[in-house]
């Protein structure tokens, strides 16, 4: 496991990805942003999928780890600063190489041969289905690493995303939003 810290980690990767934006930005123009900074520092490139998780799961993303990438997919129906959450936490889980965690035996062979269609033919949600967490693969350390890495991105979306990322200043949609969130209406107001 890498010596760095969840900090320094998403600290250097959004300075390096905030170079490479052009203010005001869409959520998801962001998070793939994000995805091509960290991807020559990993073992494989990082591509984000957006799909819609069946209902009953009770899992907001995942990362599926092929042999020539990663993909990590994550939950379209969220609220966009939830997908910062999401997406951070599975790239903390790529970075620190704990995606064990949760798939200790990787990709199931029926997944694999769904992701060796066409991006445009592969059934995500069947795909994500197989992605089932295993009950007895616990590593407290790597998962408060991952969802340190899920926060901090988090608590940087109205710095990347939106009007305020322009004038770097709160906007009243901004405030709204952030009032919305500390009282647990994530949906919005």
């Amino acid at each position: 496991m890498s010596k760095r810290t969840p900090k320094r980690f998403l600290d250097q990767l959004l300075r390096d990805t905030a170079r490479t934006l052009r203010p005001p930005t869409d959520p998801k123009a962001v998070l793939n942003a994000v995805c091509a900074t960290l991807s020559p520092r990993l073992d494989r490139p990082v591509r984000l999928k957006f799909v819609q998780f069946p209902t009953d799961m009770g899992l907001s993303g995942v990362t599926l780890a092929k042999d020539d990438e990663y993909i990590v997919v994550v939950e379209d129906t969220a609220p966009d600063q939830h997908k910062f959450v999401i997406a951070g936490h599975e790239l903390g889980h790529c970075y620190f190489q704990t995606l064990g965690v949760h798939y200790p035996t990787g990709l199931s062979a029926a997944a694999r041969r769904l992701l060796a269609r066409d991006d445009d033919d592969i059934p995500w949600d069947k795909v994500v289905a197989m992605a089932t967490r295993s009950a007895d693969a616990t590593d407290p350390e790597a998962e408060w690493e991952a969802e340190q890495c899920g926060l901090r991105l988090a608590a940087k979306f109205h710095k990347l995303v939106g009007p305020q990322a322009e004038t770097g200043h709160p906007t009243q949609e901004t405030l709204a939003d952030r009032l919305s969130s500390s009282l647990g209406n994530i949906g919005g107001l």
